[in-house]
């Protein structure tokens, strides 16, 4: 016994110097890059219309990243994009109500929101549009595939990603596109029709951290069964239905299904860790499957013009300890494909329930605080702890992405609170490196925070910059309806991580456990208390303006953040390019347990610098036919494009066409490359 208990002390011994060795390799960044000092200012927008009927708009832009780019979401364990499996995208949604303050909210395929990011599409569409910033919200999917490094704190952007430091061009980038997605929502705005509702969707979420969440209630482990686990999530899907005005064949008037935005409580983990490609992951096809179906029933009407395709954007509800309820040892594209599709499935049914209850009625409040917790902690009565302090259990991960052996070992597995020297405000959390994080100053971590409360007739919106869970949630959205008018039947979701991120928001009872979750609540474990406090404030307060009208605007007019900084965007290259050409004809490759099908072909192609993964690059030809037709193209989920060896003035690609329609007929299809600068497009040989 005590040999094994010597090897055990020896084995901590390692980790502990293992992970003090890790420190120092990230804590390089915060010693030798340079730092960027962003400084944003909110102008006023453009005066708005006195309009007398409701007005909506709708537009999307695509933000995939280069070739190159850092992912956020599983941090170390990500790796740097080397394509796309399906694209990220930035649905706005521009509404206007008669006699109340324009708003915009726009769905991201991104891991997180960004304070900063908030700003500056703030600041870039104020001369543009009508849209003041404390009525702009960022919703996220909270996709672990998609880009990272445009932060708001040095803290996740130095260890959300698998590179570290924040990266300007990337952040322009993001910004520029999503203001692009807003303005065009703003331009296009027209009459609308609305309608709000909920559906419940079983079976497709489980809570990852159970034993955490039965504390809530005092639940035995003996109850703690797989079945309670698929009952313990938040199975509410929230939609606003959006249908814009049009005109018929006759000039008569009529209104088109356009939009919906929808939320829901789902963890993007179906694509695991060590993956390259951008991806949605679940919520790919939510967004996409749901938009074909439509599309193509209206399609196949033309009672009423359109003005453009339907766009469904969805985003994160209460999700925290909420993950996809897929085949573990299945997990990927396949898996991912199943559940977002079944999701999807589920909006339409819900899209078209709310059809009757269509109405040109639109009321409409916002209320927005920033709130510095450095500044304020200490004197509110909601006990945040004072600065940010990270648990031991992160390093060990979330349930279904165990670190081996961190995971399993004392001190950095979950439920191993810590017993003694529990009386300080972080309380039984067990502190990453003990006292060494407080080298890290609490400036570097996450502490200006936006909390908004968004109102759209009887669904009320409230986006916080948390992962909450769903017992948290619950307790939120319980503070927020006891402030509203009993005159109607309210709909409230919370929804995670937009506009900005501070980690986890766990319930008291869940923090005692210390899961991964709770090891990441890094304000204490009376952070929901906090969010439901404020929250509520600023409910019963745009409650008390105008019976529900008004808005509330407390963001300051100029906000800096000053930030650990490193370049990933691909330099531009202006030497002479290789011509493009096939290298590898189409081949087949039959499906496996966590794969379609797909037909692959490589090619040589410009430098990634040059490739702007951002527009439409990937189609496939239908030959059959007496003229080549266009199939599918890269806006759907089945075309994927990823770097195989890059050189000094060219580079060798691949492209992959999955679910792929089989034929008895050679020379049926062929990849087509769309054209990129003075290169002209590349059809491959036919298959």
């Amino acid at each position: 016994m005590t040999n094994l208990i010597r090897r055990w002390r020896l084995l901590v011994a390692l980790v502990l110097l293992g992970s003090s060795a890790g420190l120092l390799v990230y804590g390089w960044p915060f010693l030798t890059y340079p730092t960027t000092k962003l400084e944003i200012t909110l102008p006023s927008p453009m005066a708005a219309s006195e309009i007398t009927h409701a007005e909506a708009g709708i537009a999307v832009r695509d933000i995939t990243a280069p070739i190159g780019i850092p992912k956020f979401g599983y941090s170390a364990f990500a790796k740097d994009a080397d394509g796309f499996r399906t694209r990220l995208k930035a649905r706005a949604f521009y509404l206007h109500a008669p006699g109340s303050t324009p708003m915009a909210i726009v769905q991201l395929d991104l891991g997180t929101g960004s304070l900063p990011l908030h700003h500056r599409v703030a600041e870039l569409i104020a001369t543009h549009t009508d849209v003041p910033a404390h009525a702009l919200s960022l919703l996220v999917t909270h996709t672990h595939s998609g880009p990272g490094n445009y932060l708001g704190s040095d803290f996740y952007n130095v260890f959300g990603s698998n590179r570290a430091g924040f990266d300007p061009a990337l952040f322009e980038f993001l910004s520029q596109q999503i203001a692009d997605a807003v303005i065009a929502a703003y331009q296009q705005r027209r009459p609308a029709k609305f309608a709000t509702g909920q559906r419940e969707i079983w079976g497709y979420t489980r809570n990852r951290s159970l034993a955490a969440w039965a504390e809530n209630f005092s639940i035995p482990e003996s109850a703690q069964t797989d079945a309670l686990a698929l009952r313990a999530v938040n199975p509410r899907l929230s939609m606003l239905r959006i249908d814009l005005q049009s005109h018929d064949k006759n000039l008569n008037e009529c209104f088109y299904p356009a939009a919906a935005l929808s939320l829901f409580s789902i963890h993007g983990t179906a694509i695991p860790a060590f993956t390259s490609p951008q991806h949605g992951d679940v919520w790919s096809w939510l967004s996409r499957e749901m938009e074909n179906s439509i599309n193509a029933e209206v399609s196949n009407s033309a009672d009423c013009q359109r003005a453009q395709p339907f766009i469904h954007g969805a985003a994160q509800a209460t999700h925290a300890d909420n993950s996809p309820n897929i085949i573990n040892s299945e997990r990927g594209n396949r898996e991912a494909a199943r559940v977002g599709t079944a999701l999807a499935g589920n909006a339409k049914k819900l899209f078209d329930q709310l059809a009757p209850s269509l109405n040109d009625t639109l009321s409409t409040a916002v209320a927005s605080k920033q709130i510095d917790l450095l500044d304020t902690v200490n004197t509110n009565a909601f006990s945040l702890c004072e600065r940010a302090v990270v648990g031991a259990s992160l390093i060990g991960a979330a349930n279904g992405d165990e670190v081996f052996p961190l995971s399993y070992l004392p001190y950095f597995s979950e439920n191993w609170p810590r017993s003694v020297f529990t009386d300080s405000c972080q309380g039984v959390k067990q502190w990453m490196i003990s006292k060494l994080q407080l080298l890290l100053p609490a400036e570097r971590f996450p502490h200006q925070a936006l909390i908004q409360v968004v109102r759209i007739n009887e669904l009320v919106i409230v986006p916080l910059p948390w992962e909450v869970t769903l017992e948290s949630g619950n307790r939120i959205r319980d503070a927020v309806i006891q402030t509203l008018p009993t005159d109607k039947k309210w709909t409230v979701e919370i929804s995670s991580l937009a506009n900005g991120y501070f980690g986890y928001a766990v319930t008291p009872e869940e923090y005692q456990r210390q899961y991964y979750e709770g090891g990441h609540t890094l304000y204490g474990p009376h952070t929901v208390e906090f969010l439901a406090g404020v929250s509520a404030s600023l409910s019963e307060r745009l409650v008390e303006q105008s019976s529900f009208l008004g808005d509330i605007n407390e963001i300051p007019p100029k906000s800096d953040f000053k930030l650990v900084t490193h370049s990933y965007w691909p330099a531009d290259v202006t030497e002479a390019q290789a011509q493009r050409k096939q290298i590898l004809a189409p081949e087949f490759f039959p499906a496996h347990s966590t794969e379609a099908a797909f037909w692959r072909m490589r090619y040589t192609d410009v430098l990634p610098s040059a490739l702007a993964l951002h527009q439409p690059l990937i189609s496939i030809q239908d030959l059959r036919g007496a003229t080549p037709t266009t199939l599918l193209d890269d806006e759907q989920t089945d075309l994927q494009i990823l770097l195989v060896e890059q050189g000094n003035t060219s580079a060798t690609y691949e492209v992959r066409w999955y679910n792929p329609i089989i034929t008895d007929t050679a020379g049926s299809f062929s990849f087509r490359i769309a054209a990129r600068g003075e290169e002209q497009a590349l059809h491959s040989s036919a298959f």
